[in-house]
């Protein structure tokens, strides 16, 4: 695993163009790209990225690296949505699954009822998303999540579904999704990318707001000392008249060139981020759905639950006001609606 921030972005976004980078020591990683890419990036079909300056025979990035802009400009096109299959060679059992289901999936305030295990094919998103964030530097990045098509769960883990490129079967003709699905699911990666954008460049914003401050403080402390000295000079001075009005004309001079100041601090530590989709791989992996029925005081309603053979887990189901995965839940009383605990405690 690449734990450099700069060479796991770049790691990912070579994966994505049909290219292999593998971790080379802490700070540099070893890249083989295709002959059409290395050609856009200007770099050798095979080369070694470095985040260290005194690496021989390698490539040295950095956030202000020209590669990354090149990157940058190749992610322009964006939008391709490819599909496979994941073929798997186990049975698919469809029996043993009430006691799991209960003791995975647990309503807080009402019952949950197993009615059927049958195999059926499950489609997930496989969703990437490139942004670019701006401040006193620029920087690329992308972040990768998987959204369950059915339960609209995410992120959601499938296990080692795509370790085997062998059992990966293309799939020409995908089903389209329904236009109805199709808003929510740009609103859920619209969502998740930007909880997951934000995670990424959080240790930068500390740091950009740390500098805020401290130069904000430098800034009031030296116009204050200024005020303060305008000040004195009218008191000891006693100054009246035309004297004083030169003064406290000044002193506004200052205040404003100070408001003038701390706005062009506030424009240059501000954070702009802006993201674009920039591919989507529909998986379709052969799961087995667990038809359950939630019950709440009278009010009874179906639900499927996902059980994924790569990662032998039941997957949880999607809070319905907050949008978060959840095990336990509450139902609520209109129409037994899957409530997770926090947007419970909001509601009371």
């Amino acid at each position: 695993m690449i734990s450099d921030p700069i060479l796991s972005t770049l790691s990912k976004l070579v994966s994505l163009y049909d290219g292999v980078a593998e971790p080379d020591g802490d700070n540099q990683m070893m890249v083989m790209l295709t002959a059409n890419i290395a050609k856009q990036l200007e770099l050798p079909e095979e080369v070694t990225l470095s985040t260290k300056a005194d690496v021989d025979k390698s490539v040295f990035v950095t956030y202000h690296s020209e590669l990354l802009s090149r990157f940058s400009r190749i992610l322009g096109n964006r939008g391709t949505v490819s599909a496979i299959a994941i073929n798997y060679d186990g049975y698919l059992k469809t029996s043993g699954f009430e006691k799991q289901l209960l003791q995975t999936l647990k309503p807080q305030n009402g019952l949950i009822r197993f009615l059927e295990a049958k195999p059926e094919t499950t489609r997930y998103l496989w969703c990437h998303v490139a942004y670019t964030a701006e401040a006193d530097e620029k920087r690329v990045g992308m972040v990768s999540f998987i959204i369950n098509e059915l339960t609209l769960v995410t992120p959601v883990d499938i296990g080692d579904a795509l370790f085997w490129e062998s059992d990966r079967i293309v799939v020409e003709h995908p089903e389209a999704i329904s236009e109805r699905k199709s808003e929510e699911i740009s609103l859920i990666i619209e969502h998740t990318s930007a909880q997951l954008v934000q995670s990424d460049l959080k240790n930068w914003q500390a740091k950009l707001s740390r500098a805020k401050a401290r130069d904000e403080e430098r800034l009031k402390t030296y116009y204050n000392t200024i005020a303060v000295e305008i000040q004195n000079r009218i008191q000891s001075r006693q100054l009246e008249g035309e004297g004083k009005e030169r003064e406290l004309a000044r002193m506004e001079a200052t205040n404003k060139e100070l408001e003038r100041k701390l706005a062009d601090l506030e424009e240059r530590y501000s954070l702009k981020v802006s993201a674009d989709l920039y591919s989507v791989m529909v998986v379709e992996l052969p799961t087995v759905h667990l038809k359950c029925e939630l019950v709440r005081k009278k009010i009874k309603r179906t639900v499927t639950a996902v059980w994924n053979p790569f990662t032998k887990i039941i997957e949880p189901l999607r809070c319905e006001r907050s949008g978060v995965p959840v095990y336990e839940f509450y139902l609520d009383d209109i129409n037994a609606q899957i409530i997770a605990p926090a947007a419970w405690n909001q509601k009371l």
